[in-house]
């Protein structure tokens, strides 16, 4: 592991001990991304399956439920950690996105959620996602959109220090012509992403989260999606 990312391997080690001292084991839109998977009716039991940026390991387990072979990766060895005590027998392993310790053509389908945007050396990971790939495998993913995210993390923290930990926000037309130079092919389905989660977000907007979280996202066009969520197939 080289040194840019062993320094993304401590900021992610110290997220995540902060985040689990106060009780926060999630991160991100758990059951909105659980809904997405759902829709794309793509997993079926025996499938070999990688989660890219598993955190604790709560979508690794739902799935081993559902009888997928699932293992789950994440730079940070805190999540892993906990995650391996939390839910015992679960494949669970210390890896970064970049960095891909798999044979070629091994899955059927890998995931990721809230994980894309962060990674700056991104053509590198959608390399590594493409070559642990099968023929006609899924890469199913969840990342904001980058011209609603921009927007909501400049005024949330008053300052562009979200570029560090958002360097690759995408708009739609920009994945899909990225990871079509990778070899895929790109749809997205739309999911309304106001939830338990995202309204606590919005509260710090006042009035303005409150109207916010009224609005039904899934009605709008692609381009107004908070977040987009991407099927990308590997093509031949």
């Amino acid at each position: 592991m080289d040194q840019q990312l062993k320094d993304q391997q401590d900021l992610y080690d110290s997220t995540w001990t902060g985040g689990l001292e106060r009780g926060k084991e999630q991160r991100g839109n758990l059951q909105t991304n659980l809904e997405f998977l759902s829709r794309t009716d793509l997993l079926r039991p025996g499938d070999r399956i990688l989660e890219i940026g598993c955190g604790i390991g709560a979508v690794v387990s739902e799935l081993a439920g559902q009888g997928c072979r699932v293992t789950g990766t994440d730079i940070s060895r805190v999540a892993i950690e906990y995650g391996q005590s939390k839910y015992p027998g679960l494949e669970l392993q210390v890896q970064a996105a970049e960095e891909l310790a798999f044979a070629d053509e091994t899955f059927d389908v890998v995931l990721s959620f809230d994980l894309f945007e962060h990674i700056a050396r991104i053509d590198r990971h959608i390399g590594e996602v493409h070559r642990v790939l099968k023929p006609q495998g899924y890469y199913l993913f969840q990342t904001p959109n980058k011209l609603s995210n921009a927007t909501f993390e400049t005024l949330s923290h008053r300052s562009l220090k979200w570029r560090r930990y958002h360097p690759s926000l995408h708009t739609p037309g920009q994945l899909r012509r990225r990871l079509a130079r990778h070899g895929f092919e790109v749809s997205f389905v739309k999911v309304n992403s106001i939830n338990e989660f995202t309204r606590a977000k919005l509260k710090r907007f006042g009035p303005l989260g409150s109207l916010i979280a009224r609005i039904n996202f899934e009605k709008l066009p692609l381009s107004l999606q908070t977040n987009l969520y991407a099927i990308a197939r590997k093509k031949d």
